[in-house]
């Protein structure tokens, strides 16, 4: 519960700071991102400090919601990667609407299927997806900042097989889900500072 707590904060405190930097719908969408990415934390931290407590309706109404949160923050990287990628046209409004029907069946889905393998499967693709993203603009614009996001988008994809090993540091002080937050929290800054210099193709 408390590194689910702790990453809701730092995904908030970089959310915040990517809204501020910049004003394109591309890191503004990749704000939105880590916004519902610390409501997917802060839910799933509740239900894993005080799930045996709660009404068991409230239980799965907060593990459906870390689930969807989960699903709609890689909807909203990828379409940002799209804004900064794709100048405006009929290609960028495709792709737009791929990027939502995806996410519309995904929550269709999960409403009800609250696993939370669901979400890593959903989250690999985009995640690949934003990664040529971000490997185009660090080997083609030579962008240090997309190669730190590179590193953070990998690292999170790292973290994400850790966790689904069930591979932590202790059983019940820093399990695999403690582990798995930590690699996020990581993972989350250095994508941040890929998400500053985004900016809407023209």
């Amino acid at each position: 519960m408390l590194t689910d707590y702790a990453l809701a904060g730092v995904a908030w405190m970089l959310a915040r700071a990517l809204h501020r930097s910049s004003d394109s719908r591309a890191a503004a969408l990749w704000a939105l991102a880590f916004g519902v990415t610390g409501l997917a934390a802060l839910a799933g931290g509740s239900v894993h400090g005080f799930g045996a407590l709660l009404p068991g309706r409230l239980t799965h109404v907060l593990r459906v919601g870390t689930v969807m949160s989960v699903g709609l923050g890689s909807a909203c990287l990828l379409a940002g990667a799209v804004f900064a990628a794709v100048r405006p046209g009929a290609l960028r409004r495709f792709l737009l609407v791929l990027c939502a029907v995806k996410l519309a069946a995904y929550l269709a889905w999960v409403a009800l299927h609250p696993d939370f393998r669901y979400a890593l499967y959903d989250a690999l693709p985009a995640a690949l997806l934003v990664l040529g993203f971000l490997l185009q603009r660090w080997i083609g614009a030579r962008s240090p900042a997309a190669a730190l996001g590179t590193f953070g988008l990998l690292l999170s994809i790292a973290g994400a097989v850790l966790q689904q090993a069930r591979l932590g540091v202790h059983p019940e002080w820093f399990s695999h889900n403690d582990l798995y937050h930590v690699i996020q929290a990581g993972a989350l800054w250095l994508l941040h500072l890929a998400g500053r210099e985004l900016r809407d193709a023209r």
